[in-house]
């Protein structure tokens, strides 16, 4: 008979979606894994991920005990020669540590995670509490580009469409809505939902993917150029066809400002002007305008001044369809057709009723995330994206662009601005309410440089450089310490020799780790982790990114162990707050916490008192949610659901800033890098993209000697970055899929070579060099090498994942966007049998 038989309320963590489960356990065993109909997240269903997390729990290769180096020469493939210890003895460890460099310069100290949970919810409380800034180490290039854009243009860190409405949807590099992407199953489901009552989806991608090969149609595009598509696209639209939502642009954005000849928005007395066309004569703002003007020329104080829309209408003339074409290689015919086809159906000028309320109806959208802009000069790429959208005036209204979560029922509901603009919040969790507008530029502290990235939103590639050269960006310190979560540098980075020399310079490097991948490899001790049904993680849904829109409701739920951990596995988070506890610096963290999660009375905590994982779970929840809502609530029924009311929802009629078409704080920030940078001695600082208006400019070179094609990579819906390619199941699913551990090549490309399929091939770049099988397809740019995002392991601590499939990113140079900081995907290559 059975003696334990239960279901249990979870949220999964095989991606970023956080999708709510229901987790089946027998006489202590997990055996089945579903969906949470409970979850607004979820609607009841999970993908092949989600089931496969029953795997991660129960793989034999786990490391499930601390491990400690005897072996001092470090690099891949060289065994560590591994010793188990207790934990005590690894607790001393990291306490003598972090201790003595503690009291000579807690900056030495930098710590890389990109766990969902634990990077945001523990990492930088903790490191500010040690006193280091030195936790922006995450994510080299998964969304780098996007949310410097985002942040700038819709005021959040993410993008998005109102499924709900849309009819027309323009996918440029991402998957969403077809198994990839922001919160991917709920996508799915909405995304095939919608595509039944008849939406049009048109991908733009150099890869036929998962997406492009479910879409009405595919535009095969040359890597790295979809900036001067959709600049293109604006041409055709502003000077050709006449199509713009002006009302739009008039009180939404900051088109009708003026601007001098030298690009500087004209001001009196600090505020920027603009045109009053009634009654002929320039006005502050924020003054009462009768008719702003969009275009024409006006003399202003003896200066001739343009709207910013008629300098935009001038600047992407430029770019025509036939100039674009041999650019991106997409026919002038097909930039016309995809222009007027997005004007026409975003139906400019209609109206919608939602839930009795009139709206602006926009029912076409653009949407974009990694493979649009993840190469040098990308920002361009997803600042023109945004333009595209401004054009039809379809931002945060029924059927148009989204940005996750700009206004909410726990913050201020009206978005900060400045001279009128956008300024993300500060006031939730949905980012860290950057301001570009009055960041400051100086000498750096950090060894993220963001000091040096006023328009970054994520500067971790710069790590890289900080790390190698210390002395060139005039750091105060040199680092010692690297501690380590869910963050493989490797398989997530770029050029594995520079990443393996930044990591031998590290005098001691520890990783929280359930497997020996390539970064134990370099580490001195490996401290077992915990998977996501072993541990207590609540209000994992941020609302900016698991927290979607597209639900209709708001929602947050607990994570919570559905079995005790296997061996000695530990949440790393309990780790670093015994740590905190064991070196002397709880207090601190206690005090960074209630800042951090805005604990209120009675529920802060208390500097001098000592508090356990769950009971700083349980003062989060009741602070937020009520006394009557603890933990044990949580785990019994789930998830708080609140439903969002139409202007949380769409938000556009009752805002109060405008969004910038025109972005004159490049300019600013590019000004204020160079005064810096050359009092730095640095001289070559590259500052190409600190412009108004941005240009495109190649993603990539070609190289002499054979480097004739360019590496693009893509994702497979049944895998989630790197950590998923070890599970047994997942792993079996790609070895069964022909595309997803192949290296895909044009059919006409492949002849030319001599390349059959399943060919044994190498790709090569200026860095490293890959082998794979060669996958024969029409489904690819015929000047492109597709390789997938997630396989490839060198790490033989992975036995299911090692040697199987190809690892795009050993191909990559440390090439990285000037303004984002992103590593540049865009690789040229050259490629031959093996």
């Amino acid at each position: 008979m059975k003696k334990d038989d239960t279901w249990i309320r979870s949220v999964c963590d095989q991606c970023r979606g956080d999708c709510g489960i229901l987790v089946h356990r027998v006489d202590g065993v997990v055996v089945d894994i579903k969906g949470d109909p409970d979850c607004p997240n979820t609607l009841g269903k999970i993908c092949a991920k989600g089931y496969a997390g029953i795997m991660n729990l129960y793989d034999p290769s786990r490391v499930l005990t601390p491990l400690k180096r005897t072996n001092p020469e470090k690099g891949l493939g060289i065994d560590p020669k591994w010793v188990p210890i207790s934990w005590d003895e690894a607790m001393d460890t990291m306490v003598e540590k972090l201790s003595k460099v503690m009291k000579e310069d807690p900056r030495k100290v930098s710590f890389a995670a990109f766990d969902n949970y634990g990077m945001w919810a523990i990492m930088p409380s903790w490191l500010r509490a040690f006193g280091s800034p030195n936790y922006r180490w995450y994510g080299f290039y998964c969304g780098n580009y996007l949310h410097s854009c985002t942040y700038l243009t819709n005021g959040t860190f993410h993008c998005d469409h109102d499924i709900a409405h849309v009819k027309y949807l323009m996918l440029f590099g991402n998957q969403t809505g077809f198994g990839a992407g922001l919160n991917p199953n709920l996508s799915a489901q909405t995304v095939a939902a919608a595509r039944k009552k008849g939406l049009k989806v048109v991908a733009i991608d150099p890869i036929c993917n998962h997406a492009a090969s479910k879409a009405d149609e595919w535009v095969p595009i040359r890597p790295g150029t979809d900036s001067a598509l959709t600049y293109g696209m604006i041409d055709v639209l502003l000077n050709e066809l006449g199509i713009y939502d002006q009302p739009f642009l008039k009180k939404y954005t900051n088109g009708p400002y003026l601007v001098q000849p030298d690009g500087y928005h004209f001001r009196r007395d600090g505020k920027p002007l603009v045109w009053d066309a009634a009654e002929g004569k320039a006005k502050p703002y924020d003054a009462e305008v009768a008719d702003y003007a969009l275009e024409g020329s006006y003399t202003v104080d003896g200066i001739e001044c343009k709207p910013a829309f008629q300098l935009l209408k001038e600047h992407v003339h430029k770019y025509t369809p036939e100039i674009v074409s041999k650019i991106t290689t997409v026919p002038a015919a097909t930039i016309r057709r995809l222009a007027e086809e997005f004007g026409r159906e975003a139906m400019i000028g209609s109206t919608i009723l939602v839930d009795g309320v009139e709206l602006p109806y926009r029912p076409a959208a653009a949407n974009f995330y990694r493979g649009a802009g993840a190469h040098k000069h990308g920002v361009a790429a997803a600042v023109g994206i945004q333009i595209l959208n401004m054009i039809i005036g379809n931002f945060y209204v029924p059927g148009g662009h989204m940005g996750q979560n700009l206004i909410g029922p726990s913050w201020s509901w009206q978005p900060q601005q400045f001279e009128g603009l956008i300024v993300p919040s500060s006031n939730h969790d949905a980012g860290h309410g950057i301001n570009y507008y009055t960041a400051e530029v100086k000498e750096p502290e950090t060894t993220a440089l963001m000091e040096l990235y006023p328009m970054s939103a994520s500067p971790a590639p710069n790590n890289l450089a900080s790390n190698l050269e210390p002395e060139k960006y005039k750091l105060p310190y040199t680092p010692e310490i690297f501690l380590c979560c869910r963050q493989n540098l490797f398989t997530g980075g770029c050029d594995y020799e520079l990443t393996a020399k930044v990591l031998k310079q590290f005098k001691f490097i520890a990783t929280f780790s359930t497997h020996i991948d390539e970064m134990a490899e370099f580490a001195d001790l490996v401290l077992p982790e915990s998977t996501n049904l072993e541990k207590l993680e609540v209000l994992p849904h941020r609302l900016n990114w698991s927290h979607s829109p597209k639900t209709g409701w708001w929602y947050w739920g607990v994570r919570q162990p559905v079995v005790p951990p296997l061996g000695e596995a530990r949440n790393w988070c309990e780790v670093l707050l015994e740590l905190a506890d064991r070196i002397g610096f709880l207090g601190a963290l206690h005090e960074n916490w209630n800042h951090q999660f805005g604990l209120k009375d009675p529920y802060k905590l208390d500097p001098a008192k000592k508090y356990s994982w769950v009971e700083v779970s349980e003062m989060r929840l009741k602070s937020q949610f009520g006394a009557d809502k603890g933990l044990e609530w949580f785990k019994e029924n789930g998830f708080v659901k609140i439903k969002r009311t139409v202007d949380e929802q769409y938000p556009l009629p009752w805002l109060k800033v405008r969004f910038p078409l025109y972005n004159e704080v490049f300019k600013t920030a590019g000004a204020k890098i160079k005064k810096v940078t050359e009092g730095m001695g640095i001289m070559d600082w590259d500052l190409s993209d600190y412009e108004a208006l941005l240009e495109w400019r190649p993603g990539w070179e070609e190289s002499k000697n054979g480097f004739d094609l360019s590496a693009s990579n893509f994702r497979v819906p049944t895998h989630s970055t790197s950590m998923t390619a070890q599970n047994p199941w997942l792993s079996e699913v790609a070895e069964n899929n022909p595309y997803a551990q192949r290296i895909l090549i044009h059919t006409e490309t492949a002849r030319r070579r001599g390349i059959k399929n399943y060919d044994k091939i190498f790709v090569e770049s200026a860095v490293g060099k890959v082998t794979g099988i060669a996958k024969v397809t029409e489904g690819i740019h015929p000047e492109v090498i597709g390789i997938s995002s997630h396989f490839g392991s060198l790490a033989k601590g992975k036995p299911v994942s090692y040697g199987k499939g190809t690892n795009f990113n050993r191909l990559l140079p440390y090439d990285r966007d000037p303004v984002s900081t992103g590593v540049s995907a865009c690789v040229a290559v050259k490629v031959y049998k093996a």
